[in-house]
């Protein structure tokens, strides 16, 4: 007994056989499945229900409830897996025209971030597991009236909060990419002033003791002469200046040919980390263990210049 017939006319062929898949998957865990499929003009159908029982009027209730359920299961893993990256380039198109074809790849890499994770909400997305199941919810909703069911046309009429959340997922893409983009013009700019300024030090080690303080020593692991940083130590009296920014202002001014970073898992400010690893890069070496590394020459830190 064909009891609802599917319709779609984009990569129909790929549909289908997605569709078939889940529907022999439910027919091999014992549910009596039936389909078919027929093509009118451009537009694929799948006609699909349950093989008449000569049961009562109760079970055959239930086995449609049953059938129904898979059938939305199907139909929503359809929506999430063809449909939505369409919907996601259709509206980072029309919503930021201004942005080049690169960029919007940009965008659209980042709200497919967004929404893969199924276990975590984020700030403007909303979970696979969560947008599935009111899919799902709304299919199931719709069949109850309903035996004609055209993706294409569900998806522009009755999933309005879906697309709605989908809209929200990309504005928050964006606003990640515009900071990515800004934070790395402003890792060139760093980058800019360290090729610019002399090297007054060809090697500095640098430490972060339990106290949060930065410590500098020069290549023979010496503390560095204060005279480079006079002018920096000013600074700290300002209160608009934070000890990290400081700490990236001074490696610029001293614009070292190598950089070793000790017991790096002790750096409590990972984003500034990162941040000196990127304007230096090629620059930089990571010590996995010396003498340095080890929580013993903090006692020494009076002696060496510190942030």
């Amino acid at each position: 007994m064909f009891l609802v017939a599917i319709g779609s006319h984009e990569n129909a062929e790929i549909i289908k056989a997605d569709i078939y898949r889940q529907l022999d998957e439910a027919h091999a865990d014992g549910i009596d499945i039936i389909y078919e499929d027929y093509y009118i003009g451009s537009t694929l159908f799948i006609s699909c229900g349950i093989r008449d029982r000569l049961l009562g009027r109760i079970t055959d209730k239930k086995a449609y409830e049953e059938f129904k359920y898979i059938l939305s299961k199907a139909l929503s893993k359809v929506i999430i897996e063809y449909y939505e990256p369409r919907l996601l380039r259709k509206i980072t198109k029309e919503n930021f025209f201004y942005l080049n074809e690169k960029e919007r790849a940009s965008v659209i890499k980042n709200a497919n971030e967004l929404l893969k994770d199924e276990k975590i909400m984020q700030p403007g997305s909303f979970c696979k597991a969560s947008r599935r199941s009111r899919i799902i919810r709304s299919i199931l909703e719709y069949l109850e009236g309903e035996n004609e069911f055209n993706i294409e046309g569900f998806l522009n009429f009755r999933l309005n909060t879906y697309i709605n959340e989908l809209n929200a997922t990309i504005e928050r893409a964006l606003e990640i990419f515009l900071a990515e983009r800004e934070y790395n013009e402003f890792i060139k700019l760093l980058r800019y002033f360290v090729e610019i300024q002399e090297c007054k030090i060809d090697t500095i080690h640098l430490y972060q003791s339990k106290d949060g303080k930065y410590l500098l020593y020069d290549e023979n692991k010496n503390h560095i002469s204060s005279e480079y940083f006079d002018d920096l130590r000013s600074e700290i009296l300002d209160e608009t200046i934070n000890y990290d920014d400081l700490l990236i202002s001074t490696l610029i001014t001293v614009s070292p040919k190598k950089i070793t970073i000790h017991d790096i898992e002790g750096f409590k400010n990972r984003e500034l980390l990162q941040t000196i690893i990127n304007v230096f890069r090629e620059r930089i070496t990571i010590c996995s263990k010396c003498d340095l590394c080890s929580s013993q020459l903090e006692s020494k830190e009076t002696n060496n210049y510190s942030l």
